[in-house]
């Protein structure tokens, strides 16, 4: 019996019999209300069900919003960043690089309207990408390149090497 009210006060406490802290599941947040919130969620099931074609799950989430994945490295005589923009084309993509900071922008708007005997139905979406950087070291900003395939931006920024170079920004052209 010692031992049954052992563990519930090393719960109550927080601690093991060590004074260390208990374990946790992992999982989240989110993952210690999921047994409590069950109920609940087959309750609203049918509800949702019914409201999803008037107000679709991404009109109220905040939830659904993802960082696209940006990385820059070092080559030696050059940085290389790379950006995974799904869903943009290089029509949507803006670089501007001066020779000390690298601006990537993105933006797309989508409008879809369906006209059936019995109404209309439009769809509207908005995606944007800002990422602004100082780079490490200065570039040559006439010599970057820019190409974008399949969703992925690329860029190739030629160190600058001896004097300092002029601080104009300059658009980049995407091939």
């Amino acid at each position: 019996m010692p031992e049954k009210n052992t563990r519930k006060s090393q719960r109550q406490s927080g601690r093991d019999a060590e004074g260390g802290p208990l374990a946790i599941r992992t999982g989240g947040l989110a993952s210690i209300f999921d047994d409590f919130m069950r109920p609940f969620d087959d309750l609203m099931r049918p509800f949702e069900e019914f409201m999803e074609p008037l107000f679709p799950r991404s009109f109220f989430s905040e939830l659904n919003r993802r960082e696209p994945s940006f990385d820059i490295q070092d080559r030696g005589d050059k940085f290389v960043a790379t950006a995974e923009l799904p869903g943009f084309s290089k029509d949507d993509v803006e670089v501007r690089v001066n020779p000390t900071s690298l601006e990537v922008k993105a933006e797309k708007k989508t409008e879809d309207e369906k006209k059936a005997k019995d109404g209309t139905e439009s769809r509207r979406s908005y995606s944007y990408f800002h990422r602004y950087l100082t780079l490490p070291a200065q570039v040559v900003t006439e010599k970057v390149e820019g190409t974008m395939k399949n969703g992925v931006l690329e860029l190739k920024l030629p160190k600058k090497e001896g004097r300092m170079l002029e601080d104009k920004a300059r658009r980049v052209d995407l091939k």
